[in-house]
């Protein structure tokens, strides 16, 4: 084996940065199948993550998201479509306070 193969074993893999997922602030329209997975998959990935980006043009926004949150999922058969509605909710404050140490003492 030669020196270059060696050394390329021996290091380690490059480290990746986290990415943030980001979905559109607002979107309606006709979109293939394939882009609207896209879509929720990145908005799957964002809520996992614990934070979420939300594209606006060129603003963007970073919403935090909190261990718990509330779900709603409503799925409704009609003669002529079929729809889906998704709701996630969370507090933008986080519902459980960090002690400090005067009220670890109990100061």
């Amino acid at each position: 084996m030669s020196k270059h193969a060696e050394a390329a074993n021996d290091s380690r893999p490059p480290e990746r940065e986290p990415t943030t997922a980001t979905i559109p602030a607002r979107y309606r329209g006709h979109a293939r199948r394939d882009a609207a997975a896209f879509y929720l998959s990145e908005l799957a990935r964002g809520v996992l993550a614990g934070q979420l980006s939300v594209g606006q043009g060129e603003r963007q926004t970073i919403l935090a998201t909190s261990e718990f949150v509330m779900l709603e999922i409503e799925v409704k058969q009609k003669k002529r479509a079929n729809h889906i509605a998704m709701k996630l909710r969370w507090p933008k404050r986080p519902l459980i306070r960090i002690a400090t140490g005067r009220e670890r003492d109990g100061a």
